[in-house]
């Protein structure tokens, strides 16, 4: 899994957003600037200067939940934590949104729960969620 990959999976995000009625804007905001999920509008700004180590494909599949799951007259930022269960549900479903394009043909034998948390570069408090999910 590398840069390809990544392309890849940001490829068929977009076009799951399209397919969702979701518009993705492409934004350059202050570094310190989350990406945003305008649920009632069904707009993500994803902003390309955001500093975070998670990946954008991650955000983006994070995103797309908050759209799609989410109460349509919330505004939600991104946030990578799981105290709160709203975000906790999301990152829940942005896991199996990129685990499913991922590992899609690919059996249990043969994902990797680590090399899936290093790919997408998830903080550790994730591992719980990992586990349990990319191997559905």
């Amino acid at each position: 899994m590398h840069n390809n990959l990544h392309d890849d999976l940001l490829a068929r995000l977009i076009y799951i957003a399209d397919k969702a009625g979701i518009k993705i804007e492409n934004i350059e905001g202050n570094s310190a600037d989350p990406d945003i999920a305008f649920c009632k509008s069904r707009i993500i700004n994803l902003n390309n200067n955001f500093e975070c180590n998670i990946s954008v494909a991650f955000r983006l599949a994070h995103e797309i939940s908050h759209i799609q799951f989410s109460q349509p007259t919330f505004l939600y930022t991104f946030s990578p934590y799981i105290r709160n269960k709203e975000e906790r549900e999301t990152n829940e479903r942005a896991i199996h949104i990129v685990a499913l394009l991922v590992y899609g043909d690919t059996t249990n034998e043969q994902r990797n729960w680590v090399n899936f948390m290093n790919e997408f570069k998830l903080p550790s408090w994730f591992e719980p969620l990992v586990k349990g999910i990319i191997y559905d």
